[in-house]
């Protein structure tokens, strides 16, 4: 068992979530101490072509394919994640906390006596415990729970806690024959049903414009969606704004909200809270605009500017368009 990392992939509509390229670079780290190594487990049917992109990032896949993991199921899934952690018997077992993982992590723990660790931000051993860092209460707790077992440890990862796994060297494919048993399965997929109205994602934007009070009212809302646009990005907000029902808890950007990382963050009018900055500290560029040159906002920014966004983004639109 060593110090094996076992990751679940996840997939939709032919592409592999954001979330799992995430777990493969906490794995790849994890994994890299003396005898670790690192295995992704993509399930499906005819998606090898899915598994030799994974096997890009340089780690090992067992693919495994049958006509009853063609989508998302907890029995067909949990019937061959159980198989797989048979065989290999990993020391972590790194599932991504969506919709899924936190659906598939805690049956597999609950069904195999294993323990079980959800949401977390970090993950690290020391010696042989793992110690992830989590958050309590609504987010206002930041904890490290040390676990200490001889058997497999099951972990949830946060989507957008770290940077996605880049390419690397030395990854393979390798056809892991699994017997899923249909009879067993008390659930079947039958379709996607997808909202009317969707919103964006804006923890896959590249481009963040982001408001907060200092917008002042709901009618200068438009000015920050103009800017956004000319930018090519997607408008966020802080708590309060989302709070006010001004934007949809959907654009929340901070620990109770999206945690982002785009290539431009832009806070208009944003203080700089700490539940705020911790969902965008991790931008490649962050531009903070804001009257008062003490807001804490600009202790991460990498580009502070002490102005009026009401003014500034005006003159600033009338530039670009020229």
């Amino acid at each position: 068992m060593a110090g094996d990392v076992l990751i679940f992939a996840e997939h939709l509509e032919g592409r592999i979530a954001p979330s799992t390229f995430e777990a493969i670079a906490i794995g790849r780290e994890l994994g890299s101490r003396p005898g670790g190594q690192v295995r992704v487990a993509l399930f499906g049917e005819k998606v090898r072509g899915l598994a030799d992109s994974l096997a890009g990032c340089g780690v090992e896949v067992l693919l495994v394919e049958d006509s009853a993991l063609v989508e998302y199921t907890p029995d067909g899934y949990g019937q061959a994640a159980h198989s797989v952690i048979e065989s290999t018997k990993p020391r972590l077992i790194l599932v991504a906390h969506t919709s899924q993982g936190y659906d598939l992590a805690p049956a597999l723990a609950g069904t195999m006596d294993l323990a079980l660790v959800t949401n977390c931000l970090t993950l690290r051993f020391d010696g042989e415990r793992l110690v992830a860092s989590r958050r309590l209460l609504n987010e206002k707790v930041q904890a490290e729970v040390e676990i200490s077992s001889s058997r497999p440890i099951v972990a949830t990862v946060r989507p957008g806690s770290v940077k996605a796994a880049g390419p690397a060297a030395g990854g393979k494919v390798t056809v892991t024959p699994v017997r899923i048993d249909a009879s067993k399965a008390r659930a079947r997929f039958l379709s996607i049903e997808r909202p009317q109205v969707q919103d964006i994602d804006i923890a896959g934007a590249d481009i963040i414009v982001s408001a907060g009070r200092g917008i002042q009212k709901k009618e200068n809302l438009p000015l920050i969606e103009e800017f956004a646009k000319a930018l090519g990005g997607v408008v966020g907000a802080s708590r309060p704004l989302t709070d006010m029902d001004w934007l949809p808890k959907t654009r929340q950007v901070g620990q109770s909200g999206k945690t982002v990382r785009p290539k431009l963050y832009v806070a208009c009018g944003i203080s700089g809270a700490m539940q705020h900055v911790a969902g965008m500290k991790d931008a490649s560029l962050i531009i903070a605009i804001n009257t008062d040159p003490s807001a804490p906002i600009f202790e991460v920014a990498h580009v502070g500017i002490v102005a009026d966004v009401l003014k500034l983004l005006p003159a600033t639109l009338k530039e670009l368009k020229s």
